[in-house]
Parts: structure tokens; sequence; C-alpha cells
């Protein structure tokens, strides 16, 4: 009898695998998955810029704003030193309740190019201080805050001294202009002494209203009088640039230098004036 046989048995290596065949995408799905890597890719770009904008701009913005606020003190304090400060004596400009000196130190300071004032308002902040530069162009908002219409009169003239500031990036100084009501006080300091203005209107209007700026607010063919205005400009809505806030204020008061700063901004003066290095001593400052 025949030995039985044992059932072939192939060998491991000898075993064929079919090879998985790859899966091809079609046309469609490709162009859509590299829609959807760029969209993804434009998201993080879109949210890295947000952050560049509203956050490190305001640090750039802060550091740059106490760097001009020490420059004007420094530039104040010289002409003091050398016997050329404001005119203790008030004459020079006589407006309808109020005899000013003629801003000649503010007007030079503006032709050299230099930090010519100092705006506070405590309706915007406990600490809210913003340094004035001619200019109203991105190198002057950027640097100080607020940038002074050169077309436009200087503080304490009769006419209207405006300026315009930044609603939101690089230190969001007229964040609060909204917040303003008629007679809060706004405090400018510039090398002629102090200007004390009281709100009277905030309003929106289309940025080609450039009537605002005129001597007389809205009337672009009328003398100024014997009245100074001071006007603050900045977008609206918030993050965009359809229209403009405005607000006006009317000078009410003047002291000269050597009386020091107002009761209502004589602490946030004295941080500013005091701030160490280039963002200030923060442990003091509120509002920050």
């Amino acid at each position: 009898m025949p030995a039985e046989r044992s059932p072939a048995i192939r060998p491991r290596h000898a075993r064929r695998r079919r090879a998985a065949l790859p899966v091809r995408r079609s046309a469609g799905s490709r162009i859509l998955g590299g829609i959807g890597e760029l969209l993804i890719t434009l998201g993080v770009l879109g949210i890295l810029f947000l952050v560049w904008e509203l956050w490190w701009t305001g640090l750039e913005a802060d550091r740059e704003r106490d760097e001009s606020s020490q420059e004007l003190f420094s530039s104040i304090e010289a002409l003091e030193g050398a016997g050329q400060g404001d005119d203790e004596g008030g004459s020079g400009v006589e407006l309808e309740d109020l005899v000013v000196p003629s801003p000649d130190n503010t007007a030079e300071f503006a032709d050299q190019g230099q930090v010519m004032a100092m705006v506070y308002a405590p309706r915007m902040g406990s600490d809210w201080g913003a340094p004035v530069v001619p200019g109203v162009g991105p190198e002057s908002l950027n640097r100080a805050g607020l940038g002074h219409y050169s077309s436009t009169q200087l503080p304490g003239e009769p006419g209207n001294f405006a300026l315009a500031g930044h609603r939101q990036t690089y230190g969001n100084i007229l964040w609060n202009q909204d917040k303003f009501a008629v007679g809060d006080l706004v405090y400018v300091q510039s090398p002629d002494g102090w200007y004390i203005y009281s709100v009277t209107e905030t309003y929106i209007v289309a940025p080609h209203q450039s009537e605002v700026l005129a001597p007389v607010p809205g009337a672009l063919d009328e003398e100024p009088g014997d009245t100074s205005i001071l006007t603050l400009t900045t977008c609206h809505p918030p993050y965009t640039t359809l229209e403009r806030m405005i607000t006006h204020a009317e000078l009410v008061d003047y002291a000269p230098l050597s009386d020091g700063p107002p009761t209502a901004i004589a602490d946030t003066v004295e941080r500013r004036m005091q701030a160490e290095g280039p963002f200030g001593d923060l442990s003091s400052q509120e509002g920050r």
C-alpha cells in the first residue's frame, strides 16, 4: 500500500501577496484639499496679523508715547532754564473771557517737528495722557498718539486747534472718545502754559466733511472771532474707517506753567514726568 502523501504546503517565501493599490484622488478632491490647506494657512496668518495689529502695535505705541512725553517735559524744562518759559503776565491773545499769551514757543516746537503739547482728559481714563506732534500721517499718529492738523490753529489762538488719533491699534488713544459728556474738561499742556477746554459736543460725520476743521467748525467762510476751540477726530465705528467721530471743546481757562498742573490731573502729570524707561514705571500707572 503506497504511503499517504502529505498535501503540498507552499513555503512562506513563495506565497504571493497582492499589493495594495493606491487610492487615486479625483482632480476635484485634490483641488478642494488644496483650497482647505490654503484657507487654514490664511487663517493662521490672519490671527498673527491681528495679534500684531491689536496687541504688539499697542506696546510699540506705549513706548513711543512715553518717550515723546519725556521729550516735551525736557524741552519745557530747557526753556524755563533759559528764561524763555510761558508769559506769566498772560498777555498776547485776547479771547472772549480770557487773555492768554501768544503761543510762540508752541509754534517753534511745531516748526521744528518736536512734540508740541500734551493732552489730558480724565474722562478718557485716570492715567490718560497723549503727546501731540505736528502732522496727522501714520508716522505722527503711530509715534505719539495725537497729531496736529497743521492747517489749524494752536492752543489758545482764536480758531480751531484740531487733533487726530487712532481709535484702535497703536495704543487705541481715542478708544473712549465716545464717553465724553458735555462739560467734561480737557487739559492741554504746552510750552506756553495750561489751556483748559470744556467739551461742547460729540457727533459723527462722513470722512470727507473737512468743515469740522474750520476755524469755526462747520462754517467754512466764517471768521473765528474771539473763541478758541479744541477738536478731536478719530475713526468710527471701531475697527472701521467708514465715518469720523468729532468732539469739540471750548477754551474756558488758562494758567501759566509756573502754577503747576491743575488739581484734577496733577497725579497723572506727575506719573508721566517720573516715568522710568521707555515704558514708564508700570507699577505706579493705573489704567494701563
